[in-house]
């Protein structure tokens, strides 16, 4: 379980006590996540989720609150953080920078399929031109230059083949974007997994964990999402029915640029290589805790996916 703040129930009860919530009923850890600390909350008044965030310091969360809020008021089923009796909306509990959200109705997908991709490929699309208007202008904290700095720190600890594989990718996507730096950008979601949405009733009910956005390309996202969404993960080969589906929603929304076609090809080759990336990181790591390692994502997934991705990259559009 990747709770890595322990609450108490007197923790707990101090927490909504500064909140319009009721009464506190009962509480627990959420397994899954391996960044925040995560319990469900019920109360007199409902269900609700506490983050506790694990990797940001208090002064660096209110731009994801921002993200949330902003897209929120465009209509979307996103968790923003709810207001407190002294009208604050980020706490500190633990020494952690905290938060209460609604929780909303719905479960994860154990596996998508093509619905699940048109409707996740409407919904980005969507999500996109929401984010175009944010007016806070935030680089990844997961990219290009911690890229670099990541690769170089780590790569001893890889076999040959795979720092090797690493260095060369990045070269490439290096030399790439410094000739095709103009392509549009947006407010991105940065890690839109499919266990990062909820559906009802086979409709997508909420987009959630928004702890990875920024402003980035357009098209780096969306490769994000089809390297996930229509991914074979013991291949890392696409899955092309879901592919086209999830493309075919995306793109009757929001019509992509030449620059971006061209682009495409690297796009979900540097997409893998950033979460293959993260979960060495991660993995290397935890490599001395066995309770945190055995809560890490496998890293060799997204090798796979980066190693297929290199074979066979299909096209944008048509």
């Amino acid at each position: 379980m990747a709770v890595y703040t322990s609450l108490s129930d007197s923790d707990m009860r101090a927490l909504v006590a500064d909140y319009y919530l009721g009464e506190l009923v009962s509480f627990q850890g959420i397994s899954g996540g391996v960044e925040n600390t995560n319990y469900f909350l019920v109360t007199t008044t409902g269900k609700y989720v506490v983050t506790l965030f694990e990797e940001f310091e208090l002064d660096e969360v209110p731009y994801f609150l921002d993200v949330v809020a902003h897209l929120k008021h465009k209509g979307f089923n996103v968790p923003a953080a709810l207001i407190d009796i002294h009208g604050e909306r980020l706490r500190v509990v633990n020494d952690r920078p905290a938060i209460i959200v609604d929780c909303f109705p719905g479960g994860e997908l154990k596996q998508t399929d093509e619905k699940s991709c048109r409707l996740m490929g409407e919904a980005l699309a969507k999500l996109h031109i929401a984010g175009e208007d944010f007016p806070e202008h935030r680089d990844s904290h997961r990219g290009v230059t911690w890229w670099h700095k990541t690769c170089k720190a780590i790569s001893a600890e890889l076999e040959p083949e795979q720092a090797q594989l690493l260095t060369s990718q990045i070269a490439e996507f290096d030399a790439f974007i410094a000739e095709h730096d103009d392509l549009p950008k947006t407010t991105i979601h940065g890690d839109l997994f499919y266990n990062n949405t909820l559906f009802e009733d086979g409709k997508l009910s909420a987009i959630i964990d928004f702890y990875n956005a920024c402003h980035s390309w357009v098209v780096y996202d969306l490769a994000i999402v089809v390297n996930d969404w229509c991914t074979d993960a013991k291949t890392g080969e696409l899955d092309m029915p879901k592919y086209r589906a999830l493309l075919k929603a995306y793109l009757h929304e929001r019509e992509v640029t030449d620059e971006e076609v061209i682009a495409w090809p690297y796009m979900l080759r540097i997409a893998a290589l950033r979460f293959w990336l993260s979960r060495l990181e991660a993995w290397h790591g935890a490599k001395d805790d066995p309770v945190r390692l055995a809560q890490q994502h496998d890293p060799l997934e997204f090798q796979r996916i980066l190693e297929a991705r290199i074979r066979y990259a299909p096209s944008l559009v048509g």
